[in-house]
């Protein structure tokens, strides 16, 4: 959640067929011009569905409950959210951003234009106990809410949001009205001496009975991101484990068909001592365990299996295991000011690290939620209330997307369109001319992808001469679940010193062609000359070949010269996209 997120500490505290013209007028024929007019206009209806997938999204048959690693509803079905964070509500604004910049009713159009079908809405235990009238400042563009109380425009935002059918997840984000998130800011634990305990569950208590009959307010995230001294056990002034519980079961106490989002510790990054204490609620099937991710949680990234590895221990094996878990990543974001936001090839970009993301969340076919959809900032330390939002996915006027890389990454997300990718895991670099190498290519499944994958690879020249390198790869591989398959590329180059090596010319071969042209022309009788002629010329391309060639011409085209080379690979299978990926071959 920010404006810039760049490290840990300092930005989570400084951010986070047409009618016929002349047919006749009969009745009969009206008649017929009606139905053939609305066969057109079904058809064209059907067209705009059809190339707008948000429209299709059917609500799901509520409520909601979890099956296996899965939220599913009613009918069993998988429901994956796909949401958006929108803050302010949690702040000292007391209302979500952007009222100031353009109507609600606009706002949630256009979300809802950009395929969202979820939403989780920050509140803070100030919100809701003291209920301000929200400032005007902040409802300019909204009149008819100005003067109106904090939670009677959280109620007017909520029911604009479901009347769209896009699903409510209220987030308790704070105790005091601020911005998240440091460690030292008095809110890094479920309660604090304003808002104890019994404030945190009553205030629970109270908001879920208010969206109660609300069927797409669907779940309660009990508390964001517990860091600094909560622990997951031990002292019960820090156990956030069994404070979760709690805080669940008030719940479900109100509304049995919640969902029950249970973050992890340390910003939302740990969710490790689920393996040992998982979460035990009185309904079971309610409970959905929460992670965070942002690229300044990481340092030393060098491939997609070091972020694997990275994640693996604290949250991934939640849903790369034996037994996966329902899980969510309610908060993930990159920045909207460049494409290499979204994508690149440098560790220093947020791309880089995004990308990884957005792979490991389609391979595991994970519910996430991104922050933020906010277009400016809100009210807080090291913010400015209407100043650009650089991690929002709409700009600043709260009309449109701020980023088309970014929209669209999380358009493909939405899509859950299955295929497969590659996460290259290195290089080649090779000491010189004639010497071998290899390098791993994972190949990704994406969204549920099984089958076979038909490889192959081909060679190009950047800066480097001379005969290209050849490449080989397994002519094919196969992906039967989840997991990834890496396949090895080899690539082999040719040195100039395997042709010189070739037997050296003795010194009669050299004098072979003369020797025999002499004799043809003084031992034969001029008359006969001309039969013998193409012997003569026979003769004396044996003594070019044999006389005038040396090894060094011979073997300066058969060698592979420095330079750097990129062996291209493409992989295809029935019924996904044609996938491509590089590997760099630095010959010295």
């Amino acid at each position: 959640m920010s404006t810039g997120k760049e490290n840990m500490q300092t930005v989570r505290q400084a951010c986070r067929g047409r009618i016929p013209a002349d047919l006749p007028s009969s009745g009969s024929n009206k008649q017929n011009t009606m139905r053939c007019l609305g066969g057109h206009l079904f058809f064209i209806a059907l067209i705009f569905l059809l190339l707008n997938p948000a429209r299709l999204q059917a609500t799901p048959n509520l409520p909601l409950h979890t099956s296996g690693a899965y939220i599913v509803d009613a009918d069993g079905t998988r429901v994956r959210i796909n949401a958006f964070n929108w803050y302010g509500a949690e702040s000292t604004d007391y209302v979500v951003g952007g009222l100031q910049k353009a109507t609600l009713t606009s706002i949630v159009q256009t979300i809802k234009g950009l395929g969202f079908n979820a939403v989780r809405i920050p509140w803070s235990n100030e919100m809701y106990e003291d209920n301000p009238v929200v400032a005007d400042y902040a409802l300019t563009a909204n009149s008819s809410l100005e003067g109106e109380k904090a939670l009677t425009i959280l109620d007017a935002v909520i029911a604009e949001l479901t009347g769209e059918g896009i699903m409510v997840i209220l987030d308790n984000h704070n105790s005091d009205a601020e911005w998240c998130c440091s460690g030292s800011d008095g809110n890094t634990l479920w309660y604090n001496d304003a808002y104890p305990e019994s404030s945190w569950l009553s205030d629970w208590e109270g908001m879920v009975a208010r969206y109660k009959d609300n069927s797409l307010v669907i779940g309660a995230d009990l508390r964001n991101e517990p860091r600094a001294t909560a622990t997951w056990g031990g002292d019960s002034t820090t156990d956030w484990h069994a404070a979760a519980q709690r805080g669940g079961d008030a719940v479900l106490g109100v509304n049995p068909n919640l969902l029950v989002f249970v973050e992890g510790t340390n910003y939302s990054l740990d969710l490790s001592g689920v393996e040992t204490s998982p979460i035990t609620l009185n309904i079971s099937n309610q409970l959905v365990y929460e992670a965070h991710d942002y690229s300044y949680d990481y340092s030393n990234l060098s491939n997609y299996s070091s972020y694997v590895s990275s994640i693996s221990t604290r949250w991934g094996y939640l849903v790369s295991g034996s037994d996966p878990k329902p899980l969510w990543l309610g908060e993930f974001g990159t920045c909207n000011t460049a494409s290499t936001c979204v994508s690149s090839a440098s560790s220093s970009d947020n791309g880089y690290w995004y990308g990884f993301l957005n792979t490991y969340l389609q391979q595991y076919s994970l519910d996430w939620g991104y922050w933020a959809i906010n277009g400016t900032e809100t009210t807080g330390s090291g913010r400015t209330f209407g100043g650009t939002e650089t991690y929002g996915v709409l700009n600043t006027s709260w009309t449109g997307s701020s980023s088309d890389a970014l929209t669209s990454s999380l358009t493909t997300m939405m899509s859950a369109t299955p295929g497969f990718t590659f996460a290259n895991e290195g290089s080649i670099t090779l000491s010189a001319a004639g010497k071998s190498g290899a390098a791993a290519v994972s190949i990704v499944p994406l969204n549920g992808f099984t089958g076979t994958i038909t490889l192959s690879c081909v060679v190009s020249s950047t800066t480097g001469s001379g005969v290209l390198p050849t490449c080989t790869i397994p002519t094919s591989a196969t992906i039967s679940d989840t997991s990834a398959v890496k396949v090895s590329v080899t690539v082999s180059t040719s040195d100039s010193s395997s042709s010189q090596n070739q037997r050296p010319r003795m010194p009669w071969q050299k004098t072979t062609g003369v020797v025999v042209a002499g004799l043809l022309l003084f031992c034969v009788p001029v008359k006969r000359l001309r039969v013998l002629a193409p012997m003569v010329l026979f003769a004396l391309v044996l003594m070019g070949v044999s006389g005038c060639s040396s090894s060094s011409s011979s073997s300066s085209s058969s060698s592979t010269g420095a330079g750097t080379y990129i062996v291209t690979l493409t992989g295809s299978a029935s019924g996904a996209t044609t996938k491509t990926t590089t590997v760099s071959v630095v010959v010295d």
